[in-house]
């Protein structure tokens, strides 16, 4: 008796002693304790801090640009400084995709889709999307126009919503050109176009900003220390993951199984009926399946909205905050369109000052936050640091967009003029990468920029926002979470005289 006792004591202390190693000429960071790893110091650090990109910058001031940690079970290297997240986003061995159970019970369980699939598999699905997407406008000249159908429809969306009486409306203005922007992507994917009314899609977004807003890129602590999600699964947050979940799989799976009874072979509508047709194909590649056409619907409703509306919802925080800004842009878009058409995107090159303010929403939002996790696909180097294989590496962009690698002196600052000279808009700085490099670069690049260009342009034309009366002034911290978001705020709107 005493002898077990003695022995699992000796083997605990063992486990306990080797859980605190690090790997050897793994990054620099905080030291491990058993169970928790770093994730003490982790939480002390983002307290004071606010937020994990902040976090990470104030450890990389003592520990280096490549910071290792380790967070339960899960070791992780956040990259910051800008010659680090270059060679780490150009690394064919840092290509990956994380695995576990917050990245992969997203789609069912399954690691399938776009977003958090890696190698051969993503090349063939992602190849496929794109080139479809096109077919249906993605990047085409026919992009804005179905864009600007959508900016109209949100100026008159906003029209009905001014009290004649008074001549103005207020509206909830961080998460308004939601549905808007989904239907720039979700007209070419699923042929379908949502009112901005509408109770279920509403419901969902709604769904998915609480998910964004109380977990992290990296994970939650269910993923991080799986036998929470069993004795605790509303503090460890697997509640909230599973019921934010469940309406959009439900949501899909329904407009997949409508387009099935719908499809006609040989004469597509939009991505959906061609996916369709790939899998009635005898000799279709292997990485082709219902399931996959469901999670890759799930990753494009996702990305098709959440990350534009935050920095719509950001570029009109400071553009209420900074009413001069408004002024001048709306200046431009008198002389370059004048009040009887939409801007359309043939307008862009004769608009730097709108263009500045698209580079400025989007800083301020992917300045906030983290990318997307990587995934060692093999053991491998960076910085002269050893990355063992299937570790999670993270970029933080907040040092480059936003803090001291920023590159101007003011980065606090909502300043359009930065990248513009002589009315025109200048090569944008090495910095300047918030949609990535390399293979992983952000394949909605073009959608995102087009969306942010037409949609805030349209609206500044009709109108002229404000700070409502007895409302306080929108608040610049945001919400940090998996995506960071802007507070919620209203603005007050008139149609301009």
């Amino acid at each position: 008796m005493w002898f077990a006792v003695v022995l699992f004591t000796i083997l605990l202390g063992l486990l306990a002693y080797l859980d605190t190693r690090k790997p050897k000429n793994f990054p620099p960071g905080p030291r491990w304790l058993p169970l928790l790893g770093s994730a003490l110091t982790v939480f002390k650090t983002r307290k004071k801090t606010g937020d994990l990109p902040r976090m990470a910058n104030e450890l990389s001031k003592k520990y280096g640009p490549v910071l290792g940690l380790k967070i339960g079970i899960d070791k992780s290297v956040v990259v910051c400084g800008l010659h680090a997240i270059r060679e780490f986003l150009l690394s064919d061995d840092l290509d990956g995709r994380p695995m576990g159970l917050f990245f992969e019970m997203r789609t069912f369980g399954l690691r399938q889709g776009l977003i958090m699939t890696d190698q051969s598999f993503w090349h063939e699905q992602r190849r496929f999307i794109v080139r479809h997407l096109r077919e249906f406008g993605f990047g085409r000249r026919n992009m804005s126009a179905m864009i600007e159908d959508e900016a109209q429809l949100m100026v008159e969306h906003f029209k009905k919503n001014i009290t004649q009486k008074n001549g103005y409306g207020v509206v909830q203005m961080d998460n308004v050109g939601g549905i808007h922007i989904l239907n720039t992507l979700w007209t070419m994917l699923a042929g379908v176009r949502y009112s901005p009314e509408d109770k279920e899609v509403n419901k969902l977004q709604s769904n998915l900003n609480e998910l964004f807003k109380n977990a992290d890129m990296v994970g939650a602590l269910f993923s991080q220390f799986p036998i929470l999600r069993f004795i605790a699964p509303d503090f460890s947050g697997y509640n909230l993951y599973m019921n934010s979940h469940k309406p959009l799989w439900k949501f899909i799976t329904e407009e997949v199984e409508h387009h099935k009874k719908t499809f006609v072979p040989n004469q597509p509508r939009d991505l959906i009926d061609v996916y369709l047709q790939m899998l009635n194909e005898k000799d279709k590649p292997h990485t082709f399946s219902k399931d996959q056409l469901l999670c890759v619907c799930i990753d494009l409703f996702m990305a098709g909205s959440e990350t534009t509306t935050k920095s719509f919802g950001f570029g009109f925080t400071y553009l209420l905050l900074n009413p001069e800004v408004q002024k001048k842009a709306q200046a431009e878009i008198d002389v370059v369109v004048g009040r009887e058409r939409l801007p359309t995107l043939h307008d862009r090159p004769k608009m730097p000052y709108m263009e500045g303010i698209v580079y400025e929403s989007i800083r301020m939002f992917i300045g906030r936050g983290l990318g997307i996790p990587h995934r060692a696909l093999k053991d491998t180097t960076l910085c002269g640091y050893t990355i063992p294989k299937d570790t999670m590496v993270i970029p933080n962009f907040y040092g480059i967009l936003q803090g001291n690698e920023f590159g101007w002196d003011d980065p606090d600052k909502f300043r359009p003029e930065r990248f513009i000279e002589n009315d025109k808009i200048i090569p944008l700085p090495d910095n300047f990468i918030p949609f990535g490099l390399g293979k992983r670069r952000c394949m909605g690049e073009t959608l995102a920029k087009a969306n942010l260009f037409l949609f805030i342009s349209a609206l500044l034309q009709n109108f002229t926002f404000s700070i409502p009366a007895g409302c306080d002034p929108p608040s610049l911290d945001g919400n940090p979470g998996i995506t960071p978001g802007p507070k919620p705020f209203k603005a007050q709107f008139r149609l301009r005289d």
